[in-house]
């Protein structure tokens, strides 16, 4: 019952408080993103949890990108 109070009382919240460890961890479960990243992003765009989304889904990148990045670098030079 209390975590359905925690995320109905943050739900409306559309700032993020990086003073508070309860919202940090909030922000960072809802936006599945470590301490560091969710500092990084609010350091970028603040505060507002609208922008921190867009920012971190801007700067999330996709694991196939990853994967061919990586093989593009192990591949030798053609030239």
């Amino acid at each position: 019952m209390a975590d359905e109070i925690d995320t109905t009382v943050h739900a409306g919240t559309q700032r993020i408080d990086m003073t508070r460890d309860f919202d940090v961890a909030y922000w960072c479960r809802l936006f599945d993103v470590d301490h560091a990243q969710l500092r990084r992003a609010v350091q970028q765009v603040g505060p507002q949890s609208s922008a921190v989304a867009r920012y971190l889904r801007r700067t999330e990148v996709p694991p196939a990108v990853l994967a061919s990045a990586s093989s593009d670098e192990a591949r030798p030079s053609a030239t």
